[in-house]
């Protein structure tokens, strides 16, 4: 039968068509409504604080929303500066990583001894303020240790247990290693210093401060220098944040002197933010 002039056909195929043509609409309308499109006016988005930010959400947009966008955004008469902010703290937190290592002719005694000194070194640690939570066990191993003259042969097995101790107060840090070290620890791999998160939090928010500071100093040197006046601010863009790099300290432990303290000095850390802020200007 041929489809030329049969009602059904005819009636299924509008029908399609009405349905492809509402599914092309359901996509413009969501790419219509997206926060950097023309709906919104080409506007940036808003810190909390009434600054316009432009940054990348996430959100699908097609090239000539996004286009558009940019073109709206960087419009008109504008200053475009970089802004570079630097903060620094002494340290908050430490980490010491220490251990014990024993010897013996079977695996099981190996184990053995060593766990009767880590025992004693933890509790020993717990009794100068150290919660127990704070210390963690970064590696344990058993291995046999071979003659010299016929490596088929064993002739001891070795146990190693490396523990993490986090330090939250940095008078501390020097009586972890010397308690350690007199409970029985053979180990000192080092100290490891880095910054509490509420820390981390406070030393950002003053690098981002700093760096908006100096951004508006050079827009206001530019403005100055050409004799315009800066009526707003346009967004606020995060180029590059690098944030601290903790840095590791070898502790000079005395084991043969009685009474003898480690001394630790912890050093201070940087964060780094460098901002884009565009000015109005007219």
């Amino acid at each position: 039968m041929s489809w030329k002039g049969n009602p059904t056909f005819i009636a299924v195929s509008i029908l399609a068509l009405i349905v492809s043509a509402s599914a092309l609409y359901m996509i413009y309308s969501h790419y219509a409504a997206s926060p950097l499109s023309p709906a919104t006016g080409g506007k940036a988005l808003e810190f909390p604080s009434g600054i316009p930010a432009l940054s990348s959400l996430g959100t699908a947009v097609r090239p000539e929303t996004s286009q558009l966008y940019l073109e709206q955004e960087y419009s008109g008469r504008f200053i475009l500066v970089t802004g570079s902010g630097v903060a620094s703290a002494k340290a908050d937190e430490a980490t010491v990583t220490l251990g014990v290592q024993t010897e013996s002719k079977t695996a099981s005694e190996a184990s053995r001894l060593n766990a009767e000194l880590m025992t004693k070194i933890i509790e020993a640690i717990e009794k100068i303020g150290i919660p127990k939570d704070d210390i963690k066990t970064v590696s344990y191993s058993i291995y046999p240790v071979h003659s010299p003259k016929n490596y088929t042969q064993i002739i001891a097995y070795r146990t190693s247990n490396i523990i993490a101790v986090k330090v939250r107060r940095m008078d501390l840090v020097g009586r972890v290693i010397d308690t350690a070290v007199k409970s029985g620890a053979n180990i000192v791999r080092g100290v490891s210093f880095g910054l509490s998160s509420s820390k981390q939090a406070e030393l950002k928010s003053q690098a981002y401060i700093s760096a908006l500071k100096d951004a508006e100093n050079k827009a206001s040197l530019i403005a100055k220098t050409l004799n315009v006046k800066i009526t707003g601010v346009r967004f606020v863009k995060e180029i590059s944040y690098q944030p601290y790099q903790p840095y590791r300290a070898i502790a000079e432990y005395a084991m043969a002197a009685e009474g003898a303290k480690t001394p630790i000095l912890e050093g201070k850390l940087t964060v780094t933010v460098t901002l884009q802020v565009m000015y109005s200007i007219e």
